[in-house]
């Protein structure tokens, strides 16, 4: 057994060795430990394994009974019992001799789990991971998706824990706040394995300050590509970018108009009081709803400038909607101005009576009297996601099709779809597509009987 310890730049290096060693297929592990710590005690990281349940670590040993085909709890996962947040990775090395009588019939030393000369020893062994992706699969995922609880194992032999770490409150638990998930769970001999057997797991743990994760000038800590990516993922937070954004309009608002600046001001407030609340939600559908909350705030606030690039509108009730100009015209007559625009979202929170196609928006405003007219020309994925409309009158859409995309209704939630009267009524090609979710997949399903000929 042995013990290596190595200074990162930021950060702390241990490594644990777990032997596993048998001619009749006892599981003998050993473990050694340290744990570095640094300035104020910011830095101090403990790295996990248990054996069957009984932890193994300060140069113990805990012997359990290996048999072919069997999962036996192996379990390594790490806690920050520090102060600060930290990112953590992983290399997992392994080594195994398979001998039966004189014949070696497997040799492979210091294997870098995950390359090709690891793939010898997992003919012979099977792994139980936790929450682990592979880089690949990494990859696919969404900016969002690409930060969270889980690991992903990278081109370059380690597996990164994909967010930080806050200090520790249990330590003793895999996943509880400041700990990683399990990374191994359990390890199984493949069933009819015999002879003497010799298998080596090593383990090797760094970590670093999350404020230094993604460094791409000279003396970063991870210096791999991939390191660099991942840890940059594992520490973007979008709600915080976007707060920092909303409080650089704040101390620079477009305009000294008193009046303005109050409207102004007032909603990109509580712009961020809905990210702040988003970033302390316990559900994630309570996440989403406070995001949803926070997009309104933050582009009504947008809306208040005269000329700008939202406009919020109006179906003539008290439903409101935002507008993302695409083009600015000079207008013919009574029109100073005519305008395109992209439909972003309803008002969250109120109810539609008839979501109809947008109809054209008139408007002039006080501070400069230029007579507008918006037509939408588009509409963005999920503008109606999380609204609900008593009635969506299909007619109206199915008279506009090129308004329409894949993800036009996610989210919506509709008590009624209008479909008719006979005299122009949608037709069965363009129902059946709505009802197969062609045109975005409805937050509720619409029971047939609420297909109706006219609104209620």
């Amino acid at each position: 057994m042995k013990i290596k310890k190595r200074l990162v730049v930021g950060g702390v290096a241990v490594t644990v060795a777990a032997l596993l060693f048998s001619g009749t297929f006892a599981w003998i592990s050993g473990v050694q430990e340290a744990t570095n710590r640094f300035v104020l005690e910011d830095y101090n990281v403990a790295l996990h394994d248990t054996l069957d349940g009984t932890a193994v670590d300060n140069g113990g040993s805990h012997e359990v009974k290996w048999t072919p085909g069997v999962p036996m709890d192996k379990d390594i996962w790490i806690s920050n019992d520090g102060s600060d947040d930290i990112l953590v990775r992983v290399k997992l090395t392994e080594t195994m001799k398979i001998r039966k009588g004189t014949e070696t019939r497997l040799d492979v030393a210091d294997a870098v789990h995950g390359s090709e000369e690891d793939a010898a020893i997992h003919e012979h062994v099977d792994w139980t991971f936790g929450e682990v992706k592979s880089y690949a699969e990494w990859k696919e995922l969404t900016a969002d998706e690409q930060r969270g609880a889980y690991w992903v194992l990278a081109d370059d032999g380690y597996v990164y824990w994909m967010q930080p770490l806050t200090p520790s409150g249990d330590e003793d638990t895999a996943g509880a706040e400041g700990n990683t998930g399990l990374l191994v769970d359990a390890v199984t001999l493949k069933e009819d394995e015999e002879g003497a057997i010799e298998y080596t797991i090593d383990v090797e743990m760094d970590a670093i300050d999350a404020k230094l994760a993604g460094l791409t000038e000279e003396g970063a800590t991870w210096t791999s590509d991939a390191a660099k990516e991942l840890a940059a993922a594992a520490t973007y937070d979008p709600i915080a970018e976007e707060i920092e954004r909303i409080e650089e309009d704040l101390a620079n608002p477009p305009s000294d108009d008193i009046s303005f600046q109050s409207a102004y001001i007032a909603q990109k407030k509580n712009a961020i009081k809905e990210y702040q609340a988003a970033q302390a939600a316990a559900t994630p559908e309570e996440k989403q709803q406070h995001l949803i909350n926070a997009k309104w705030y933050d582009l009504f606030a947008e809306s208040q400038i005269v000329g700008g690039e939202y406009v919020c509108g109006s179906n003539g009730g008290s439903n409101q909607y935002i507008m993302q100009v695409t083009s600015r015209t000079p207008g013919e007559g009574v029109v100073d101005e005519e305008c395109t625009a992209t439909l972003i979202m309803y008002e969250p929170g109120k109810r539609i009576d008839k979501l109809t196609t947008p109809p054209v928006y008139n408007h002039t405003s006080y501070k400069d009297n230029v007579y507008r007219r918006y037509e939408v020309t588009a509409v963005a994925d999920g503008a109606f996601q999380n609204a609900t409309a008593k009635n969506l009158d299909l007619v109206s859409w199915s008279k506009k099709p090129e308004l329409l995309g894949a993800h036009t209704f996610d989210g919506l939630t509709a008590t009624y779809v209008v479909i008719g009267p006979k005299s122009s009524q949608v037709s069965e090609e363009f129902l059946n597509a709505f009802k197969a979710g062609e045109y975005g997949v409805l937050a509720n399903e619409v029971p047939e009987g609420n297909y109706i000929w006219w609104a209620k």
